[in-house]
């Protein structure tokens, strides 16, 4: 029988995770059975001489499963259905093993002994959770017969206490399966999204090396589409603007809606197919009058002549109700919409490229509001875009004229209710006018600036940190990187430069990145981050659970920490809860802690608590404060444990 590439991959890390949390399941078995064979005396000879069978039965079988456990994780080979299979038959047999147990020596037990059983099959089996999740049935099975024929035993007791141990037995197997179902739906999600998510950036590389072949081979019109490329379109627009300086025109700029689902779930001969189609539909919609252009990737440009904005209209729905017809022939059947920003000239620009910025930009704002529909450049626009050039021009000197400051934001040990560490957050004081990071930060990046702007913010609360550390020496401090940052090839060189001049503790050091660095280049990502493991440095996954490609790089790096997104906070009572659960369950099995971020009352508080989130950031403990009156702070806090 074939079976997908993709279906081996994670057939193999299933695997692999049942064998890598086998050891801690074996030694609790082994501890287990020893203690309440050996723990509990019996008057009967014959009692105790079946007892001690049924031990030694249970220390061969957990003995087999050693060996098992042992040469499998030695073996450099892709794991099999075999290997599957094994694992699982010898965790049904272990869990055989225990039901007979309790039924075969139940009416030899003490109360003292029965209550132990109860206990000992509830802990194994709200255990298999984390150990054996990475396959459903396996875990169900396994829970089913620890937790269920022997509760059923008790209810048909006559003693009443046995009634009581057996329906809160029953109750408390059908709460675990349901626990289990949870994990393993998490687990088995984790393993399909790392093993699609590397399916995915193959194809993505492959793309980007055909796009590179194309560009390189042009040279006036667009091989795929037969329309003009992006030199000829400036070539032959300039030359009509300069023709005919005094005529009115309008530039379209269009851009397709659900293009890359369809190259990636179909694959790129059909996104060529519609590209072709595309470019075929928007010219049978154009007179010859028309310039019509392949920008780039999914994007079009039209040049047309002006009368009237009604008359625009009309043509630009044309285009985008010939485009958005359902593309099908015998092999697939799909459809795409497109999104189109208008800008005029001269009245919106008086050079092309003023046009086609604006044309853009007028596009994309479109798309943030409604896809599929047309918007006009205006002078909010023109707004928008003459502040983000002043930003721009002022950014660039923030870090030179002292504009930029840091302020910190405790994280609570939940277990202490004390700091274990601060987060550094950036703020900017444009002439007096705060600027907030969300609108500053993007335009750093877009303009190469962001880098300078990271190392200032990383060593400026490094010197800080230093100074928290004389109040509370235990304390480390977060600083948020950028994506950008981390695909400098001078960056782990340049934090290990500022570690070692200011004698900065590396372990102190938290590096804080986003979801966002698992959508680019993978393999330079990961040898960034082992360096900076390899200094010292612990690595925080900042706002989990917004995007999903980290899911499925948590079992390629080692992560440190994870930062629960605050909506799923706010929303802890509801489906925010299901998420918490998951990812406290997964920092049991993978190692790392877990932050939970935006919590605003003590009742999140103490919720998250109970569900075992380790740290706790929010303003229901503290704002953000500036470095002095965070020594304030900690200085109280110090004074009060």
């Amino acid at each position: 029988m074939h079976v997908s590439p993709l279906i081996e991959k994670e057939l193999n890390d299933s695997v692999r995770i049942l064998y890598l949390n086998a050891y801690s399941g074996l030694f609790i078995s082994f501890i287990a059975s020893t203690g309440i064979v050996f723990g509990f005396s019996d008057k009967s000879f014959t009692s105790v001489t079946d007892k001690l069978i049924w031990w030694f039965i249970m220390v061969v079988v957990l003995g087999i499963r050693l060996i098992d456990v042992y040469y499998f994780k030695r073996s450099s080979k892709a794991a099999s259905y075999i290997d599957l299979y094994r694992f699982s038959l010898s965790v049904i047999l272990t869990a055989l093993i225990w039901c007979c147990y309790g039924l075969y020596f139940h009416s030899s037990f003490s109360v003292l002994e029965l209550t132990s059983i109860i206990i000992i099959f509830s802990a194994l089996g709200g255990g298999s959770a984390n150990i054996l999740s990475a396959h459903r049935p396996t875990c169900f099975i396994y829970a089913f017969l620890l937790l269920i024929p022997y509760s059923v035993l008790l209810t048909l007791s006559e003693e009443h206490y046995q009634n009581v141990l057996g329906v809160l037995g029953i109750g408390f197997g059908f709460v675990t399966l349901i626990a289990l179902h949870k994990a393993a739906n998490f687990t088995q999600n984790a393993i399909h999204l790392k093993n699609q998510n590397i399916e995915l950036l193959e194809l993505m590389e492959q793309r980007v090396e055909l796009r590179t072949q194309e560009i390189y081979h042009l040279s006036n019109s667009d091989s795929l589409t037969q329309l003009l490329n992006r030199n000829a379109f400036l070539k032959e627009s300039k030359k009509r603007l300069s023709r005919y300086p005094n005529e009115s025109f309008a530039l379209l700029f269009i851009d397709l809606d659900g293009f890359k689902h369809i190259n990636d779930t179909m694959g790129h001969e059909v996104g060529d197919q519609i590209l072709t189609k595309t470019a075929q539909r928007i010219s049978a919609v154009c007179s010859q009058n028309e310039y019509k252009c392949r920008w780039g990737g999914d994007e079009f440009l039209l040049l047309t002549d002006y009368n009237c904005k009604d008359k625009t209209n009309d043509f630009a729905n044309k285009i985008i109700s010939a485009i958005t017809q359902v593309h099908s022939n015998s092999h697939y059947k799909a459809g795409i919409g497109a999104t189109i920003g208008i800008a005029f000239y001269p009245e919106h620009g008086s050079d092309l490229d003023e046009l086609i910025l604006n044309a853009d930009m007028a596009m994309y704002h479109q798309k943030r509001i409604n896809r599929g529909k047309i918007s006009y450049f205006d002078d909010n626009l023109r707004m928008q875009l003459e502040r983000i050039r002043r930003l721009n021009d002022r950014l660039s000197f923030a870090v030179q004229d002292g504009s930029l400051s840091l302020v910190f934001q405790p994280i609570i040990d939940s277990n202490t209710n004390l700091p274990s560490s601060v987060e550094a957050l950036l703020r900017w004081q444009m002439d007096g006018e705060p600027v907030p990071p969300d609108e500053f930060i993007p335009i750093a990046e877009q303009y190469g600036m962001i880098s300078e702007i990271g190392l200032w913010v990383l060593k400026n609360a490094c010197i800080q940190g230093l100074e928290f550390q004389r109040i509370i020496p235990d304390l480390s401090i977060s600083v948020n990187v950028s994506v950008m940052q981390l695909q400098g090839q001078k960056f782990v060189v340049e934090v290990a430069d500022i570690l070692r001049k200011l004698s900065f503790p590396a372990d102190k050091l938290h590096i804080e990145i986003t979801e966002s660095v698992f959508a680019k280049d993978k393999s330079t990502f990961l040898s960034t981050v082992k360096s900076l493991q390899e200094l010292g440095a612990r690595i925080s996954i900042d706002d989990f659970g917004t995007g999903y490609s980290s899911l499925s790089s948590m079992l390629d790096i080692g992560v440190d920490i994870v930062k629960i997104d605050k909506t799923f906070i706010q929303d802890v009572d509801k489906k925010g809860l299901s998420i918490v659960n998951a990812v406290v369950q997964m920092a049991s099995s993978l190692s790392f802690d877990v932050v939970a971020e935006g919590v605003e009352t003590i009742d999140q508080s103490e919720k998250l608590y109970s569900l075992g989130v380790s740290h706790l950031q929010g303003y229901y403990f503290s704002k953000p404060l500036d470095a002095s009156s965070l020594c304030t702070y900690l200085e109280s806090i110090k004074k009060a444990s």
